[in-house]
């Protein structure tokens, strides 16, 4: 994974789409209560998640700077290699736009779960607490 190599964007998408399946079984896990989250611990990664959610919102925009077609000349080859740069950068399915895309709505899914998570653990909080109350009294 941190080899020389880079990433296609084919290979990134397959990997979003297991990080999103992995994120829905953490989801499940969390709404039947099977999981819950410290506020402190939430915190934190929600702090990280925000300033990877600011970052892949950079990179967006980016790319979608870049998904216009590039001016290669008016010739066959040219119209073929401008069509293909901006389809790279800004078209459906594994363009750049496209996995940034995907990989911001995991972030934002992931921090949409870890919210869950701390409300959860307040609740349960809560309860434990109301229960202790009304045992010393």
């Amino acid at each position: 994974m941190y080899d020389d190599q880079p990433v296609q964007p084919a290979d990134m998408s397959k990997r979003l789409s297991a990080l999103a399946a992995n994120m829905a079984t953490l989801r499940h896990d969390i709404e039947s209560g099977q999981l819950t989250l410290d506020p402190e611990a939430g915190k934190q990664i929600r702090d990280m998640l925000a300033k990877q959610i600011d970052q892949v919102d950079g990179w967006l925009e980016q790319a979608r700077g870049l998904a216009r077609r590039a001016p290669l000349g008016e010739n066959p080859v040219g119209h073929a290699m401008a069509g293909k740069f901006e389809q790279r950068a800004g078209g459906e399915g594994t363009s750049f736009a496209a996995v940034f895309s995907s990989y911001r709505q995991v972030l934002q899914d992931t921090d949409d779960t870890v919210g869950e998570a701390m409300r959860l653990y307040r609740e349960t909080e809560d309860r434990t607490s109301d229960t202790f109350k009304k045992l010393a009294n």
